[in-house]
């Protein structure tokens, strides 16, 4: 495949780094996703074939749907950088991360830092950075750094960067679905992944206690707005009936925004900090939730973002309703023609 007729800037500059370079440390955003944990993976791996030395490792663990990912037993789940950091390292390269403390490591400045990432709001906090808004997923961007370095598309590399552009295209089902993207899975099946083996472990494997989570945050579900506006609740005491874990969490916001007539959705999760809630925000067509993340210094894509309020589950709860309302009026005709 080749590459876009104009490459992003911090391209030449991040691929020439990674050839040079022998030791490198990766690392992606906290709570991971499949766009996040799928390029780290990848890029591991490509480094590692080509002679390199990568460790990946991620502040906080995942859900279990990604736990047969090639790789995944070889990441470090810790809540401080290697000891050897920066000194140890090239560079530390942190991918699907819009601001330096995504990762949820304080000292990740301390060295040489490489920032691979396609959100528009990103920071550019890297030594290098290559951002490429136009790219669908984390993963489309490492797949292009492998092709402009020449370095082979593995099996093992093919399922993770499958899955990282699955899991931010919605398999192929949002509006980030461009035909880069489309022509990208095509190639990667080529590669040796199989959809029908992945797919049913990222989709159709969820443990019992994930549904009961399920359930629990569902029976919270109300509609505002006069039905465009949906929010989901979950209080910490749902982890504890359930037995989920916090990684299990991941896909509840879209069942809200998949409601008939639902515009704009965001599940509000109560954080381990007292008085503190994580806001996972959800749209359709035009309407921009990452405006609406913005307002808290959150941040995502324009129909994908999150950002953290603090104050009671009732107060957070009428702040988010109200942005979010004010975001799908501003959303015009368009909105309406996609909630039908």
């Amino acid at each position: 495949m080749t590459l876009p007729r104009t490459s992003p800037d911090g391209f030449e500059e991040v691929a020439g780094f990674l050839a040079a370079g022998k030791r490198f440390l990766l690392t992606g955003h906290r709570n991971p996703d499949g766009d996040s944990l799928g390029s780290c993976l990848a890029l591991a791996f490509a480094l590692r074939n080509a002679g390199k030395e990568a460790q990946v490792v991620m502040r906080d663990g995942w859900s279990s749907s990604y736990d047969p990912l090639p790789g995944i037993g070889e990441v470090t789940v810790a809540a401080a950088l290697p000891a050897g950091w920066p000194g140890e390292f090239d560079a530390l390269v942190a991918l699907e991360c819009p601001g330096a403390d995504r990762p949820g490591y304080p000292n990740l400045l301390d060295g040489k830092v490489l920032n691979v990432d396609h959100h528009p709001g990103n920071t550019r906090y890297g030594a290098l950075n290559l951002v490429d808004v136009a790219a669908a997923a984390a993963g489309e961007v490492v797949a292009d750094l492998l092709d402009r370095l020449g370095w082979p598309i593995t099996p093992e590399i093919a399922t993770n960067l499958w899955v990282a552009l699955v899991s931010d295209t919605g398999s192929f089902r949002y509006s980030n679905t461009t035909p880069k993207a489309l022509a990208l899975g095509a190639r990667l099946v080529g590669a040796g992944v199989k959809p029908g083996e992945v797919n049913e472990f990222l989709f159709e494997a969820q443990p019992l206690s994930a549904l009961r989570l399920e359930t629990l945050v569902l029976e919270t579900l109300t509609l505002h707005e006069g039905g465009r506006v949906a929010t989901l609740e979950l209080p910490r005491r749902f982890f504890e009936v359930s037995g989920a874990r916090s990684a299990d969490t991941e896909n509840l916001v879209n069942r809200a925004r998949g409601i008939e007539g639902v515009i704009a959705a965001a599940l509000i999760r109560e954080s381990d900090e007292p008085g503190e809630f994580r806001c996972s925000l959800r749209s359709k067509g035009t309407v921009d939730v990452r405006a609406v993340a913005s307002l808290f210094e959150g941040g995502g894509h324009r129909n994908a973002s999150g950002c953290r309020l603090r104050g009671t589950a009732q107060t957070v709860r009428a702040e988010i309703v109200a942005r979010l309302g004010e975001a799908v009026a501003a959303g015009g005709p368009a909105v309406e023609v996609a909630a039908r």
